[in-house]
């Protein structure tokens, strides 16, 4: 089941914190709970991308921008996702988040998440592409920026996030499924 209760205090508890830029990071702490393991005795793959989740919320909470998704009707949607796991996360582990942009375009915003152990070391990276929509349509970056009242991020885009958004530009959509 998706963890509503801890999406509630993503956006309660980073709200009560103090308020980021859009370029600042978002840093947030959870437990890897029994009920977040596979049967492998460690953190689940699709609870890390609910996990992830829940620190994009917390990062937009503390932007201050729930306000304009509410009233403006404006929402995100996961548009693509890369993630890597290099070590295994516990049960009872305790997990730093880091949140942040790395790069924006007319489209898109691009979050990397990293999640570390206790020990410092990172145990996932994600790159995360963002849409931003309208009562269901795409909203260009900008224009979703003039209307929460931000001034969007003029950012180099880095080697490998050039790299990853071309060969996401190569796979073919709709997918080709074999017959």
């Amino acid at each position: 089941m998706y963890p509503y209760v801890r999406s509630f205090n993503a956006f309660v508890f980073s709200k009560l914190k103090e308020k980021i830029s859009l370029m600042e990071m978002h840093s947030s702490n959870y437990i890897c709970w029994p009920w977040d393991i596979d049967m492998w005795g460690e953190l689940n793959n699709g609870r890390a991308l609910s996990l992830f989740d829940l620190g994009r919320y917390g990062f937009l909470s503390r932007l201050g921008l729930m306000k304009y998704f509410f009233r403006e009707k404006i929402s995100n949607a996961v548009a693509g996702v890369s993630v890597r796991y290099r070590h295994r996360i516990r049960p009872f582990s305790r997990i730093q988040m880091r949140t942040r942009i790395v790069y924006s375009d007319d489209t898109f915003l691009y979050f990397e998440q990293l999640m570390l152990m206790s020990d410092g070391r990172c145990a996932v990276q994600s790159l995360c592409r963002l849409a931003i929509t309208q009562r269901g349509k795409l909203l260009p970056f900008p224009k979703a920026c003039e209307k929460m009242g931000i001034i969007p991020p003029s950012l180099e885009c880095p080697i490998w996030v050039k790299k990853w958004i071309e060969a996401e530009s190569e796979r073919p959509w709709p997918p080709e499924l074999a017959m």
